[in-house]
């Protein structure tokens, strides 16, 4: 598949090569605009600026995906589960449990998060004793590489 995006060679590193930029070090971890973020080979839209947040790990994170199928996760040798763009294989970072509570977000945002977004975190009893299931206290935490992503503001 020919790119559209980025030749950069650190970008690549990580992109292709699954390198760590070293934290702290990207612009986007500190973005606060509007916009779309975009995988920096592809540009294919993984990540809204209405999910962004400051998880203080040094590297952008978000609590969610853009749509369904955007990106798609892999489990590593160590536990840690790698999260990669879809469309082309890049590697973004890596997927947490410790994203923000959902107490803490947009209800309607919760409304929206995509089916094949992944369903971890620290679990708590829901508040439907009907099916005594038990429902995610905590959103997963996208901890993405920043050179991974391109931004688009909204306009």
């Amino acid at each position: 598949k020919n790119s559209t995006g980025t030749w950069n060679p650190f970008s690549l590193a990580v992109l292709r090569l699954g390198f760590t930029e070293p934290a702290f070090t990207s612009p986007l971890n500190y973005n606060k605009s509007a916009g779309i973020y975009k995988c920096a080979y592809c540009r294919t839209p993984l990540f809204s600026s209405k999910a962004k947040y400051d998880s203080g790990s040094g590297w952008p994170s978000f609590w969610r995906t853009i749509a369904i199928n955007r990106v798609s996760l892999k489990r590593e040798w160590d536990g840690r589960i790698e999260c990669l763009c879809a469309s082309c294989g890049g590697h973004l970072g890596h997927v947490f449990p410790d994203g923000p509570t959902r107490g803490s977000l947009d209800e309607k945002e919760l409304e929206n998060v995509p089916e094949t977004d992944p369903k971890i975190g620290y679990k708590v009893k829901s508040s439907n004793e009907e099916n005594g299931e038990s429902e995610f206290m905590r959103m997963p935490r996208f901890c993405v590489n920043g050179v991974a992503l391109s931004f688009e503001a909204c306009e």
